[in-house]
């Protein structure tokens, strides 16, 4: 499988919330970078802290939270991924913003990702 067929099969168990895929695709000591503004942000390590920590504690604040993705790149051992958030906080205020994801893959895993967004908007949505 290709580095972005692995993404790109990442995402699609983002949008169907098939929380037993995600670990699938990533390496057992990941390192998820994600900006310091975004609810729950910050860096995490290992599947457990990235989804038992943040993806639960990121995904409370919203009724809806998609990343669609628009655009995938291949840089030799890294993917880098364009798109928007698009979602809906838990006070009812919608956001679309977009985003850049920089993926790092070895042996057909998820090594690192790095997040790269206007968190502005996110916590603005929220207040």
């Amino acid at each position: 499988m290709s580095n972005i067929d692995l993404i790109k099969k990442f995402y699609d168990a983002f949008k169907n919330k098939d929380t037993e895929k995600y670990p699938l695709f990533c390496d057992e000591k990941i390192e998820w970078i994600t900006m310091d503004g975004m609810p729950n942000g910050g860096r995490y390590v290992g599947l457990e802290a990235i989804f038992g920590d943040y993806f639960p504690g990121m995904l409370k604040n919203f009724s809806e939270f998609h990343a669609v993705t628009e655009q995938f790149l291949d840089a030799a051992d890294n993917v880098i991924v364009i798109g928007r958030y698009q979602g809906i906080s838990k006070k009812g205020n919608k956001f679309d913003i977009p985003f850049s994801h920089v993926y790092q893959i070895k042996d057909n895993k998820i090594m690192q990702f790095r997040q790269f967004t206007d968190t502005k908007k996110i916590h603005d949505s929220l207040v």
